[in-house]
């Protein structure tokens, strides 16, 4: 069993058009099989990773009553989020305890006012206001990290198109305006037995077309559902792992995989078990239709989904997940 993923040098994008369709190649044959990959040559600065952990670790050891003020709403993934405020197996149907992790989300930082398509969507339920802590610099570093990871992400959707057989361009109009989140994940450590059933985080599937997650604690506890095992997918340094998720799993026709997931619990207590990863979650505009790709359906090989927009099936999903703010009073 492996490790570890795929490894996708993505300096070769930045090559020739052969250098392009090898790569291409390399991610059609992960998606395929794993549904995870990582890469490397990424573009992100070394400076900016070392500031989001810092700013980042520094709001989740404030106190509290801190981290209140700026709590979410539920529904919204705007604001700190405290643990076992959402039970991620839940949006599978299995009914665990809430998740022993705390969350610290944004969407995108400047929301057009008066723009005709954004007020819809508003209407619709996405584009909430973030909110913010009063931590010196906090604000910055993560909006400077959001619009790194939003390119990143969308220069990934072209290389998917072409991992699919499509125009590079192909998804360029359905995910120019999307409804992306990017979190924090922090696990603090781990003082008491776990209940029945309750991990860091359970068992999911991710929602939208691809997920940016960087990790790098020697922590660990990512694991992936390979051949009917829990296979650990060990931090891979300077690397982004990118996994697909439900959205592109139906746009494939389930030729690319939405591999189940979930963050184990460690076998260390005390302060040593504590964990902080970044993941970026690339949504759709909201109003893009997901129906299967051109290259992805045929006579013998019949779409097995039925339309959905992007925004009702995150809606759908996260509406699920916090079911365990109610199960738990919070």
């Amino acid at each position: 069993m492996p490790d570890s993923v795929p490894l996708i040098d993505l300096g070769q994008a930045r090559g020739s058009k052969e250098d392009r369709l090898r790569l291409a190649r390399q991610i059609d044959d992960a998606n395929s099989h794993i549904g995870f990959l990582a890469v490397v040559n990424h573009g992100i600065s070394a400076r900016l990773l070392d500031d989001m952990y810092d700013v980042t670790a520094e709001f989740f050891d404030s106190d509290e009553d801190q981290k209140m003020t700026v709590r979410a709403q539920p529904g919204t993934s705007r604001g700190y989020m405290p643990p076992k405020s959402r039970a991620l197996a839940r949006t599978r149907g299995k009914m665990t305890p809430g998740d022993l992790v705390e969350f610290f989300s944004i969407g995108l930082p400047d929301v057009p006012a008066g723009d005709p398509w954004f007020t819809q969507a508003r209407r619709c339920g996405h584009f909430h206001d973030n909110v913010w802590p009063s931590l010196p610099g906090f604000r910055e570093v993560w909006e400077h990290y959001y619009a790194e990871m939003a390119s990143l992400a969308f220069d990934m959707m072209r290389l998917f198109a072409l991992a699919l057989g499509l125009d590079e361009h192909w998804f360029d109009d359905k995910v120019d305006k999307p409804i992306s989140n990017l979190f924090a994940n922090h696990y603090p450590p781990l003082d008491r037995r776990p209940e029945p059933d309750q991990l860091r985080i359970g068992e999911h599937t991710d929602y939208g077309s691809l997920t940016l997650l960087y990790q790098r604690d020697a922590v660990g506890g990512l694991e992936v559902r390979l051949d009917d095992n829990w296979v650990p997918i060990a931090p891979i340094p300077d690397s982004f792992v990118v996994n697909i998720g439900d959205l592109m799993a139906r746009w494939t026709n389930d030729k690319w995989i939405s591999t189940l997931h979930r963050v184990q619990n460690p076998t260390l207590t005390g302060p040593a078990s504590r964990r902080l990863s970044l993941p970026f979650f690339c949504q759709p505009n909201y109003d893009a239709v997901i129906e299967t790709v051109p290259t992805c359906v045929s006579a013998l090989r019949p779409s097995r989904y039925p339309r959905i927009t992007a925004g009702q099936n995150v809606t759908d999903k996260t509406d699920a997940s916090f079911a365990a703010s109610i199960a738990n009073g919070l």
